[in-house]
């Protein structure tokens, strides 16, 4: 499983830029919900566009999250064995 995340956390800049372009398009639909009518294909099209970018925004962070918490434990390891090397 380590190796997976080592892999995943790899590509962190891709991960930024993809949050970025979901919050971009989660922008989008926000407006665009005010100019459809309530009721027809476009609205419920825009609402399961929101389901979607949702699903997508919860993966991305939460990856995101996980790739800050094993590195924030990486730094760790890596200045406590410091320490004890200093010793």
């Amino acid at each position: 499983m380590e190796r997976f995340w080592n892999w995943v956390c790899s590509v962190v800049p891709l991960w930024r830029i993809t949050l970025a372009v979901i919050m971009i398009l989660l922008t989008i639909s926000v407006f665009s919900i005010g100019f459809v009518e309530s009721g027809s294909e476009s609205y419920y099209i825009t609402l399961f566009n929101f389901v979607v970018l949702g699903i997508l925004l919860t993966g991305n962070v939460s990856i995101l999250y996980q790739c800050k918490k094993g590195r924030e434990k990486e730094l760790e390891q890596a200045k406590d064995l410091e320490t004890f090397e200093g010793e």
